[in-house]
């Protein structure tokens, strides 16, 4: 059986085109399964998407006051979590900030405070010159459009 779920996530940037990305580590995917993401997730029953993105920025970075831009992007893909399949559907929003010390001590979720093993503010250079693995894939070329042309007249697929 897939489950299916509704994300959100944000796309935390400052003035000088830093992001804010959290470093995930994920032994039960594989040995030193690692990515960088934007803080997000799941909507929950009666969440609208900008309550959920509220929420979910708090949990993980402990930031309360900002302002929800557009919504600029949409991912969708499917993975194994905790012996289930999932088919999530991203919702990607713009959300400028000013650079801050980020923390995870709000987040109720256990799993997720375990997996969060760091952040770190990303030009789109740096972002581009990295092997690491970064969610979507293509967030440097993403990013730099974004940041260069602004907010899409319809939000993009970002493909994986």
């Amino acid at each position: 059986m897939i489950h299916e779920r509704d994300c959100v996530r944000a796309l935390l940037v400052t003035g000088d085109s830093r992001i804010l990305l959290l470093h995930y580590s994920m032994p039960e995917r594989g040995d030193d399964f690692e990515m960088w993401l934007t803080p997000g997730g799941g909507i929950r029953d009666g969440e609208t998407r900008a309550d959920a993105l509220r929420r979910e920025v708090f949990e993980e970075t402990g930031l309360v006051e900002f302002e929800i831009g557009p919504h600029v992007w949409n991912r969708e893909h499917a993975f194994e979590e905790r012996g289930r399949r999932v088919c999530q559907r991203e919702a990607y929003f713009l959300v400028p900030t000013e650079r801050f010390e980020p923390f995870v001590f709000e987040n109720p979720e256990a799993h997720e405070r375990d997996a969060t093993v760091g952040y770190r503010w990303w030009s789109i250079e740096e972002i581009r010159a990295c092997d690491d693995l970064f969610v979507p894939t293509r967030l440097g070329e993403l990013l730099a459009d974004l940041l260069m042309n602004g907010p899409p007249g319809s939000p993009v697929a970002t493909g994986v």
